[in-house]
């Protein structure tokens, strides 16, 4: 099946997976590990090959995620850093985004960041109070957080925090709290999203026994409520349903995502998505440092998923879907495709049109999953 690509193409984003943590926490389900300095040495040479295949390719975000990329030593960071910059192009506007654990941040490694081109600090934070880290299983505490944050501010002026809310045992006041010392700190970006409890992860098993005391739908929809509240009263903007930014400091890796722009994947479980064809690399360690690095699993897109992806992924944003953008990549009049679902949450009060965008109402957000399935073609 031929794919299809009715637009201009951009430049792509790139991401990088770094599969290493200390410890992993008992809700993360993603393809992450503690390793050996050894391990991590034929991780990084695996990865250095990978990027080859795509020398020379210009990129205006950089994304390394993980697991945990700062817990690598700074050897092993500027091993990295240098060879993303010797073989990627970078433009002269790009958004270099490394994520951190509070754990894991010191000044060399801040300075070795800065020195390498990196721009933006993602810091994983969840929470500022003890108890709910600890029932995370996370390995920093609160005031690790909070020093490691006013550190990475002698460093970087673009940092995001994480925040988490429906954790066990949280309250509407302590999410307040973890607010208000998010907000002390002038950040200028803030991810806030629930606490979602995935099959085979420690917590899960924990709730299934029933060990643990979760805020129920109400209590985590007015905490939800909570936070769209207080950003908007200190000056950040709701960009997307679980973040947050001062103005002109949206996340522009993960706006690729949610616009169906390209991006290349590189590492361990990583996913690429070109020319119409999502692909994804093996999450079998052994098998990426031998060099085997893709999963052979691909997902050649159609039109009709092209299209039904830009919508429901664009709704995520509050700006919404522009019927101008979608009538330039797919030669069609999204009001006409769309018409039946369309029509159905207009009728509700779930859609609403603000000039040449549809978006979601704010009565929507708490189903806007179930509003965005109904966008599939």
């Amino acid at each position: 099946m031929p794919s299809f690509c009715f637009w201009e193409i951009g430049m792509k984003g790139l991401y990088v997976h770094i599969p290493f943590c200390i410890k992993k926490c008992k809700y993360c389900d993603f393809n992450s590990f503690s390793a050996c300095e050894k391990e991590k040495d034929a991780y990084l040479g695996a990865l250095i090959l990978e990027m080859e295949k795509y020398r020379g390719e210009t990129v205006d975000t950089v994304f390394i995620g993980g697991g945990t990329p700062t817990s690598l030593s700074v050897k092993q960071l500027k091993q990295l850093l240098g060879n993303i910059q010797n073989t990627f192009v970078l433009a002269g506007t790009c958004e270099f985004t490394v994520e951190a654990n509070p754990k894991t941040l010191d000044e060399e490694k801040l300075e070795t960041l800065k020195k390498y081109g990196v721009n933006r600090l993602s810091i994983g934070v969840q929470s500022f109070c003890d108890n709910e880290l600890s029932a995370l299983g996370r390995v920093h505490t609160g005031i690790e957080a909070e020093e490691t944050i006013s550190l990475a501010k002698k460093y970087f002026d673009n940092i995001s925090i994480d925040l988490m809310c429906a954790i066990p045992d949280q309250t509407k006041e302590s999410f307040r709290q973890n607010l208000e010392k998010a907000f002390s700190f002038g950040l200028k970006h803030i991810s806030c999203y629930s606490l979602i409890l995935e099959e085979g992860t420690p917590l899960f098993d924990e709730n299934e026994k029933g060990n643990l005391v979760l805020p129920d739908e109400d209590a985590e929809r007015e905490i939800y409520e909570i936070a769209v509240c207080e950003m908007g009263k200190h000056g950040y903007l709701q960009y997307e349903i679980s973040n947050f930014a001062k103005s002109g400091f949206e996340s522009a890796h993960n706006k690729k995502y949610w616009q169906c722009d390209e991006y290349i994947g590189i590492g361990l479980s990583a996913h690429s998505y070109l020319d119409g064809v999502r692909f994804s690399n093996t999450d079998d360690f052994s098998s990426y440092i031998k060099g085997e690095f893709l999963s052979g699993e691909k997902e050649v897109l159609s039109k009709e998923d092209q299209m039904s992806e830009f919508m429901f992924l664009g709704l995520r944003m509050t700006d919404g879907v522009s019927k101008t953008e979608f009538a330039k990549r797919f030669l069609e009049d999204l009001e006409k495709v769309f018409e039946k679902p369309l029509s159905k949450f207009k009728n509700m009060g779930m859609i609403e049109e603000k000039g040449d965008r549809i978006c979601l109402t704010k009565k929507a957000i708490s189903v806007s999953n179930q509003v965005m399935c109904e966008f599939i073609l």
